[in-house]
This record gives structure tokens, C-alpha cells and sequence, in this order.
């Protein structure tokens, strides 16, 4: 971590990534292991990203601010459109652009057609396709996945194989983005990470134990609505609302004798007192709010709604 003297000395580049591309490609993976913390929650299940997320890297010579977008992906929900439209308006007030895709899997048509989207000329940022998880990937259809990006996008700066889960060719793609961020001084202080207040954090950590703990279409309609935070000096006691979309939900979500609350209680509750560094008093309970995910003032409620950005 770089003191504020240490970056007051230097020449000294700041700037915005967006971290883009289709759901599960590893963007949260990505960002979170650049930064060092836990600020954007990650599951197996697509969507988990809702809303843009910074995260905040500072060293001696830099300050990268990413941008964690939701996966662009169709959906005719308002929850749906407004998170795709999140994206591309990170993408637009970005000073670079981080495309990322699996490398574990064939090149999918959406992931496809994002790129020739981006790579058109509309946008002006500089690009750099991000190919993840290669340490799961055929090394002998690395080449030709990476010919046929430059197909694709030849205006692209650069190509870059890399493993968020493994921290592999990461160093590599942090000098390349560096090349690329205006020079101009930090925008946040050098200790701060991310731009996600303590209340934010925990309606995450609670939602990602939900989509954890529930299969199928429960996870995607299913929200947390923080209703008091209070830091009591040894302790903060949090209240957090589980909206679900429909009345059958909630027995599933309750489980048999609540032992579905309780352990998604449990493991939010480990979580937030890892990362808010106290002791955590957590209370959950299941409320139904019928469609909340296609009304467009909860959403705005919720902190989902496009006018929130």
C-alpha cells in the first residue's frame, strides 16, 4: 500500500477500468484479488453482480479504479435491462476497458458479439481483452483463440492470459492498463479500497450466502433490504429484510425449522466481521414483495435502479 508522501513524489497515473463481459467470466474474482479484499461478492450462479463496484489499487505510481459491472446478458426484467444498461455506461465514463471472456470455454456468440460491439469504433478507450481462468484451460487452443481475437478486435492493445483464482499473469496485466490511465493525481485517499459503505457491504454478504444456500430461480429473485445499521462501539447490529418475489418462496428460503435462515445468518454474519474488522449482531428475516425485481422505484429503493448511477 502506497503512502500519500510516496505518491506526492512521483509522476502519477489515476483512472477508471470497467471490468465488462458476460456473467461467470471472473470479473469479481478478478478485482478482488487485485485488491486484496473481499469487495464484490462472488458465487458459481450468473447475475451475482448487480450494481457497478469499485475497488481501489494504489501503489507508488498509480491508482486503478475498477469497475465490477454486471455480466451483460439478455432479460426482459427491469432488474435485467437495468443492469446491462449499468455496464455499458461504466464502459462509457471509463478511461480503459477490460473485456474479459472464459478461456476454460469455446468463444459463447454473446461474449462474440460484445466485442465486435466494443471494438466498432463507437467507444474511444483504449482495450484490453482479458482471457481468464487459463489454468483450466486446453493450452493448445490458447493460440488460436487469442488469432481469432485479434480477428476480432485488431485495435485492441493487448491480449492477456491470466488466472484471477491463482493471481497468474496478473502483475502483467496491471502494467499494461498502467501504460494507459491519464496522468493526473489519486482521485480516493491511498487506504481506501472501495467506495461501498459498510451498509452496502453487508446487504452483499447476506445475498451471496441466499444465492448460496438456493437452487434454481430463487437466488435471482431474492434481495436484501438493510433496515438499521448501528455501530454500538463493540458491536454493530445489523437488521436485514430477504425480499422474495413470491409467497412460495419464503418456506424454502425459512427452510425446515429455520435452519435455512440460520445458516445463511451464520455465514454472512463470519463474513461481515472479517471485513468490518468487529463483532457482528446480525437479525434476517424472509419478507415478500411481490415482482419487486420489475417495479422500477424498489429498485431505486434497493439501490438497483439506473438512477442510482
Amino acid at each position: 500500500m502506497a503512502t500519500s508522501e510516496e505518491i506526492k513524489e512521483k509522476p502519477f497515473h489515476c483512472g477508471t477500468v470497467a471490468l465488462l463481459g458476460i456473467p461467470n467470466v471472473g470479473k469479481s474474482t478478478l478485482m478482488n484479488r487485485v485488491i486484496g479484499a473481499k469487495v464484490a461478492i462472488v458465487t458459481p450462479k450468473p447475475q451475482t453482480t448487480r450494481h457497478r463496484i469499485l475497488g481501489i489499487h494504489t501503489d507508488e505510481t498509480c491508482q486503478m479504479i475498477f469497475v465490477d459491472t454486471p455480466g451483460i446478458h439478455k432479460g426482459a426484467q427491469q432488474l435485467n435491462r437495468n443492469m446491462v444498461r449499468i455496464a455499458y455506461a461504466a464502459a462509457e465514463e471509463a478511461d480503459v476497458l477490460a473485456i474479459m471472456q472464459d478461456a476454460s470455454k469455446p468463444l459463447d456468440k454473446m461474449t462474440k458479439t460484445l466485442i465486435e460491439r466494443f471494438a466498432d469504433g463507437r467507444l474511444k478507450q483504449p482495450r484490453i481483452h482479458v482471457l481468464n481462468k487459463v489454468d483450466r484451460a486446453d493450452k493448445a487452443r490458447l493460440l488460436p483463440r487469442l488469432q481469432q481475437l485479434q480477428q476480432l478486435d485488431p485495435g485492441a492493445k493487448a491480449l492477456i492470459p491470466v488466472s484471477a483464482r491463482k493471481g497468474t499473469q496478473l502483475d502483467s496485466l496491471l502494467k499494461e492498463i498502467a501504460k494507459y490511465l491519464p496522468e493526473q493525481p489519486a482521485i480516493h485517499d491511498p487506504d481506501w479500497f472501495t467506495d461501498q459503505s459498510q451498509r452496502q457491504l453487508a446487504a452483499e454478504y447476506v445475498r451471496e450466502q441466499v444465492f448460496m444456500s438456493m437452487h434454481q430461480e430463487i437466488p435471482f429473485q431474492t434481495a436484501v433490504d438493510i433496515e438499521r445499521f448501528e455501530d454500538m462501539g463493540d458491536i454493530i447490529e445489523i437488521e436485514a429484510a430477504i425480499l422474495v418475489g413470491s409467497e412460495r418462496h419464503k418456506p424454502m428460503l425459512i427452510g425446515k425449522g429455520g435452519g435455512g435462515m440460520k445458516a445463511v445468518g451464520t455465514r454472512a454474519r463470519l463474513g461481515l466481521e472479517e471485513i468490518l474488522g468487529s463483532r457482528v449482531r446480525l437479525n434476517i428475516w424472509v419478507k415478500v414483495d411481490e415482482d419487486w425485481f420489475d417495479h422500477p422505484g424498489k429498485l431505486i429503493d434497493l439501490g438497483l435502479g439506473t438512477d442510482n448511477y
